[in-house]
């Protein structure tokens, strides 16, 4: 007994086959919010080229298609597509002088800009059973989807903007929001369905 010694723990090696996957994943939630951010960039500007002398007030349009966009890329890309936003928002702010005379107000802006879709995304999941992958969303659940998206943010924003006494008219401003969301949401999505029917279907194997 006296010769028996003790073996010391050796440390585990580190699962090298999980570290390249780690970093794939890295790279792919990297690029998911950098091409968020850089659509809702593209949009906004697209926005602000044909809709701008429409606006019915500053941050409150009545044709917003960046909420399509934060529609598709939650739901696409989920914490990826919420940092993207966050992102896009604040590049787009500095760019076109949102608000600039008070940063706090322009900081909330895009800060509910980029939590908003992700809380209704959150909704979605549970209340709609729709799952990360998105297999159950249906027309009818992604017509429930855009009606809850484009009321979420034009409710936190309104709520922010009242606070802040950039615009005091509540309702009005929520319902002129609301409209320019849904619109928007609905001509980006179904823009983005166009341009999917032009893209070859995977064949089915026999």
């Amino acid at each position: 007994m006296g010769n028996i010694r003790a073996v010391p723990d050796v440390p585990a090696e580190p699962d090298m086959e999980a570290l390249p996957e780690s970093r794939t994943t890295l790279r792919t939630h990297l690029a998911a919010a950098a091409g968020t951010a850089v659509c809702y960039f593209i949009f906004y500007t697209v926005n602000e080229w044909l809709f701008r002398q429409t606006q019915f007030t500053e941050g409150i349009a009545w044709i917003y298609l960046p909420a399509g966009i934060r529609l598709i890329c939650t739901l696409l890309f989920a914490e990826a597509g919420c940092a993207g936003l966050l992102v896009g928002s604040l590049l787009t702010a500095s760019t076109y002088r949102l608000f600039p005379h008070d940063p706090v107000t322009a900081a909330g802006y895009c800060l509910i800009s980029a939590a908003a879709p992700y809380l209704a995304y959150r909704f979605t999941l549970s209340g709609m059973d729709l799952g990360r992958t998105l297999v159950n969303l249906t027309t009818t659940r992604l017509m429930a989807c855009i009606l809850l998206y484009a009321l979420t943010n034009p409710l936190f924003q309104l709520i922010w903007f009242v606070m802040r006494g950039v615009y005091p008219d509540f309702w009005s401003g929520l319902i002129v929001m609301s409209i320019g969301d849904l619109g928007g949401s609905l001509i980006v999505v179904y823009l983005f369905r166009f341009l999917l029917s032009f893209l070859p279907l995977p064949r089915r194997r026999p």
